[in-house]
C-alpha cells in the first residue's frame, strides 16, 4: 500500500480557530460511554427516547418524537445534517464539510435514479445540496441544464452501466465509485497530513468492506468492477482476486495490508453477515481512534473533522439503541453492536 497511515502530528492552521471554539461547545452533545450505558438500561423505547431528550442539543430534536422508526431516523438525520451545515457555513469549514455532505448527495442521487428507472416519481426528498430541479431537468433530456461535471459524469456513467447490466445494483456501484474517487481526490488536496492519511484509510477500508459484503452476497466480479477506480491503495487485481479467494487467503491479505486487527479472530475470516458486522464495527472504531488523537488541538482542521465524524458515529449508536429498544432486543445484544465513543 503506497501511503503512510501512521498518525503524524497535526497542523497548526489558525484559520480554524473559530470553528474549533464552536466545536468545543457542540461537543457537550456528544455521547459518552456512560450515556450509552444509561440508554441501554431503559426498560422500553419510550424511556430511551426520554433519555435522549436529556442530552444537550439532542434534547431540542427529540422533544415529542413519536416512538416510530421513521420519525426517530428522521430526527437523527436532521440534527446531524444541521450540524454539518453549520460547519459548512463558516469558511474554511466548507473544505471539511464536503466529506460529510457527499454521503447525503450520493444517497439522494441513488434514489432519484432508482425511481426514474422504475418509472416512478420520488415523492419525498432527503437532506442534500443537490439542485433537484436541475437534476430532474437534466434527466428529462435538457442537456444544456447546468450541473457540476461530477454529477454529469456520475449520472451518465450510471445510466450506461444500467443499460449494460439491467440491474439497479450497477447504478449503486457506479455512484459509490464516484463517491470514493471524490474522497481520494480530497485526500490529495488536504494540507493536513493527518486528514490526508485518514481519508486514504477510509477509501481502503471501503474497498475491504465492499469485498467482504460481495462475498456473502455472491456478487459477480464483473459487476463489482464497476465500483473500482484506479489508485495505488488497493490494486484492481487484488480487489477482484479477493472476491472469490478462499477465506484463508482473504485473512492473509487483510494481514498483508496491516489491518489484521479488523478480524474478530486473529488470522480467521468468515463469510458470515454477523462476522462482517463485527469487522465493520472494528473499522469504525479504528477510524474514530485515528482522529480523536487530535481532538484537543487548539488550531487546525483535525478537531472539527473529528467532531463531525464522532457525531456520525453517535447517530449510528443512537439508531442501534433506539431500534433495538423498538424491536425488544436484549441490552447485551444491542451493546455488542455499538461503536466506541469519541469521549470515553
Amino acid at each position: 500500500m503506497i501511503t503512510d497511515l501512521r498518525k503524524p502530528s497535526g497542523s497548526g492552521d489558525t484559520r480554524y480557530a473559530y470553528l474549533v471554539g464552536r466545536v468545543r461547545a457542540l461537543e457537550r452533545g456528544l455521547l459518552t460511554q456512560r450515556t450509552l450505558e444509561n440508554l441501554l438500561r431503559s426498560e422500553n423505547l419510550e424511556q430511551a427516547l426520554r433519555g435522549v431528550a436529556e442530552i444537550p442539543y439532542w434534547g431540542d430534536v427529540f422533544q415529542n418524537v413519536p416512538p416510530r422508526i421513521y420519525d426517530i431516523d428522521k430526527a437523527l438525520v436532521s440534527h446531524y445534517w444541521q450540524t454539518i451545515q453549520e460547519i459548512n457555513s463558516h469558511s474554511p469549514g466548507d473544505e471539511i464539510a464536503r466529506f460529510f455532505i457527499w454521503p447525503f448527495d450520493f444517497s439522494e442521487m441513488k434514489l432519484i435514479l432508482k425511481y426514474r428507472l422504475a418509472g416512478k416519481t420520488l415523492e419525498e426528498t432527503y437532506p442534500t445540496t443537490l439542485n433537484l430541479v436541475r437534476v430532474n431537468r437534466f434527466l428529462g433530456g435538457e442537456t444544456r441544464e447546468y450541473l457540476p461535471d461530477l454529477w454529469i459524469k456520475a449520472i451518465n456513467d450510471s445510466l450506461e452501466a444500467y443499460e449494460n447490466y439491467r440491474v439497479i445494483q450497477a447504478v449503486e456501484m457506479v455512484l459509490d465509485r464516484h463517491y470514493l474517487e471524490q474522497v481520494y481526490l480530497l485526500a490529495q488536496e488536504m494540507e493536513s497530513r493527518v486528514l490526508k492519511n485518514w481519508l486514504l484509510a477510509f477509501v481502503l477500508l471501503a474497498y475491504f468492506r465492499a469485498v467482504f459484503r460481495a462475498r456473502y452476497q455472491e456478487r459477480k466480479g464483473e459487476l463489482m468492477r464497476l465500483l473500482y477506480f484506479p489508485q495505488p491503495l488497493f490494486p484492481e487485481e487484488k480487489f477482484i482476486e479477493m472476491l472469490s479467494a478462499p477465506a484463508e487467503k482473504v485473512a492473509e491479505e487483510v494481514d498483508n495490508f496491516g489491518f489484521d486487527f479488523l478480524l474478530p479472530e486473529k488470522g480467521i475470516f468468515r463469510d458470515d453477515p454477523s462476522y462482517l458486522a463485527e469487522i465493520e464495527r472494528n473499522m469504525d472504531n479504528y477510524l474514530l481512534d485515528f482522529i480523536r488523537s487530535y481532538r484537543w488541538k487548539a488550531f487546525g482542521p483535525e478537531p472539527v473533522f473529528g467532531f463531525l465524524w464522532a457525531q456520525s458515529i453517535d447517530v449510528k449508536n443512537l439508531r442501534l439503541v433506539l431500534e433495538g429498544k423498538y424491536f425488544g432486543l436484549e441490552s447485551e445484544k444491542i451493546k455488542s453492536k455499538l461503536r466506541e465513543c469519541y469521549y470515553e
